[in-house]
Parts: C-alpha cells; structure tokens; sequence
C-alpha cells in the first residue's frame, strides 16, 4: 500500500452471475481496488451434467488441478501484490499458498460454507497458511480445532449482490412460467429433503417448486416437485419476484462442526429481490429482520407446513411484510460490503503493525 492506495489484489473465486465470490469481487472493484483473478471454473467445469463427462472430470481433476495452481502462481509475477484473497479455496494446494507466502505477501479465505472439511482435503489442509480466515459461520469461532488450526479467525457476514438480487419486471408470460405457491431455490440435502416432503404430505395442493443441484436424490414425493435443473443469476431474481412464498431453509451440520446454518446466502437475497421469505427461526435472522412484519419464521417440519397455509391466506400481510424487508435490505448494509470491509481493515491492521 503506498499513499492509502492499495497495489493489485490477487482474487480467487468464481465469476458466475449471482455467485458470492462475484459479488465479493464487484464491492472490491467498488471501493477502486484493481483485482487480478483466477476463476476456478475456467479450470474445472462444475456444471457438467453427463456421467461421461462427470467422469473425465474426475480422472482429470489433478491435472485440472494442478493447471489452476500453475495460473495462480503466475500472480507472483505481479509486482508489487497487495494480497492474495482467496474464497472458499477448495481447488488451491498448500504449496501454491506456500509460495505467497515466501514472498511475503499476506493471504487470506473468505469462506461461505457450514464445513471446512467436505469439500475435499485442500481447504482443511490451507488453513494454517492463512494470515486470516473469514468466516460467515459464528459457531465456527467456538470451535476449538478449528481456532488451534488458523493464524486469524474473523466473523464476517453473506450478503446480496445489487446488480443480481432485485426486483425485476417481468412479462405475464414469464410471470406463468414461475408463479407458484413456495418455491426453493437451492442444493439438496438429507434436512432440506425432509422438510418439504412434510410440507408437500400434509399440504398436498400447495404448488411447492424447487430449483437446484442434486435433487434426483430425493425421494419420488419430493422430486415430483423438482424442476430438473437449478436456476442461477437473473433467473432467481424473477423466481423470487414471482413466488408467493420463497423458503430459507438452512443446510445442516457438516464433518468437523456442531451446528448447521443459521442464516445463508438467501437470507439476504430474497429480501433483496423483493421477494417475501418464509425463514427457518434463529437468532441471527431475528437480528437482521422483524419477524412478521417483514419475514415469516417456522420451527421444524410440521410447522413449516402450518405457516405456509397461514402465510397463504395473508396476501396484504404477504405483499407489506416482503416491501418492508426489501426496505431494510436496501437500506442498510447487507451486501458483501461488510465482508470486503472486514477484509480490508484487517489487512490494513496487519501492514500497519509489521
């Protein structure tokens, strides 16, 4: 840094429409800073839908592997480097981090997700070489393992992105296309799973849609509800625009960790699109949102079904307490913003003190 000018940022993450790191990326670029990037998926696909080529995926992930961490050691050939910003990191080896590291240059993980070690050996592997891990979990702060393993452990935030998660008009006809009673947009789980086949069993006619990867494991009551496919980006925004009820269901514990999610990614997003959110309760949500005049909660599978037919029959209630949250999310800071500030005070901190 020289002047309060930050030198370029090596930045590693995804650059899909609607991703995280992409709106990590854009509150960055924001702020001036000049970002240097290596898109994981320009190495290695992960939408690939066959089994042939799921399959030459996974008998070529090490040399795919192997040609993303050449990529992101050509960063060492920017001189001078502000700092190395990895999110998630699931694809980064040691070594590559090790290199960074011995050329000084401070390197930290902004991590999304319930569990450091389902996601493959590197993560888990990385974190001792991280000045700081930022986490969007605050149960990972009472881990005890994981605050022996890492240098530096901050709380930080999810967030929305403003160019992606808003309201949106649409035509009637696409209106047609996405209108539903509930819908849920997101990957399965075994929790998530049980959820709605509650819902769906003890409200048989509610015109439940999910979108999102992997939902062929469900069982046939649940899948008959799948759209086959996920949805990302712009087509979420109009899914949340176009549902009654949108559902914040929470992923469930991972390896290593005691607790699942307490808010997520769509807790903030689904206010931000002008959507109305039906919101598994906890005290995280409460802290961001008044309950009832601006999101609906439900406790359990039973009485996510009793809260849907209740939120159902409520259209004013619906229609006000979705504006209301809309309000808030755009009125206060619920994007990346807090995360990439969190980031950047804590870099500045740490060039400060050497």
């Amino acid at each position: 840094m020289a002047d309060g000018q930050l030198n370029p940022i090596g930045f590693l993450g995804a650059d899909w429409w609607g991703s995280d790191a992409r709106a990590t990326g854009a509150e960055l670029r924001r702020r001036g800073c000049l970002l240097i990037e290596r898109h994981y998926e320009d190495f290695f696909p992960t939408r690939w839908r066959s089994g042939a080529l799921r399959a030459f995926r996974r008998l070529f992930r090490p040399l795919m592997e192997a040609d993303y961490n050449a990529a992101i050691l050509e960063l060492l050939q920017v001189k001078p480097l502000e700092f190395l910003l990895v999110f998630k990191g699931m694809l980064v080896r040691p070594q590559t981090l090790l290199r960074f590291r011995e050329r000084s240059v401070p390197v930290y993980c902004l991590y999304p997700d319930v569990s450091f070690q389902d996601h493959g050996s590197n993560i888990w592997d990385c974190l001792p070489l991280y000045d700081c891990v930022f986490t969007t979990k605050s149960y990972h702060l009472k881990d005890a393992a994981l605050k022996r393993r890492v240098r530096g452990l901050q709380l930080v935030s999810h967030g929305f992105d403003p160019e992606v998660h808003r309201p949106v008009a649409v035509s009637d006809d696409v209106r047609r296309v996405y209108s539903c009673d509930v819908s849920f947009v997101g990957y399965w789980s075994a929790k998530k799973e049980r959820l709605l086949r509650e819902l769906v069993e003890r409200a048989p006619a509610v015109d439940l849609r999910i979108w999102g990867p992997s939902w062929y494991m469900a069982d046939p009551l649940v899948r008959s509800r799948w759209q086959g496919r996920g949805a990302w980006g712009d087509e979420i925004a109009a899914i949340y625009n176009c549902s009654k009820i949108n559902l914040g269901l929470l992923s469930e514990a991972g390896t290593g960790v005691n607790s699942g999610d307490l808010t997520t990614a769509r807790t903030w997003q689904i206010p931000a699109s002008g959507g109305f959110m039906l919101h598994e309760d906890t005290p995280e949500l409460r802290q961001a949102f008044q309950v009832g005049d601006e999101v609906g909660i439900f406790t359990g599978e039973r009485d996510l079904a009793d809260q849907v037919v209740w939120w159902l029959q409520r259209d004013s209630a619906r229609k006000s307490a979705a504006e209301a949250a809309f309000l808030r999310a755009a009125t206060q800071p619920y994007t990346y913003a807090r995360a990439v500030d969190a980031v950047l005070a804590w870099h500045s901190q740490k060039i400060g003190n050497v």
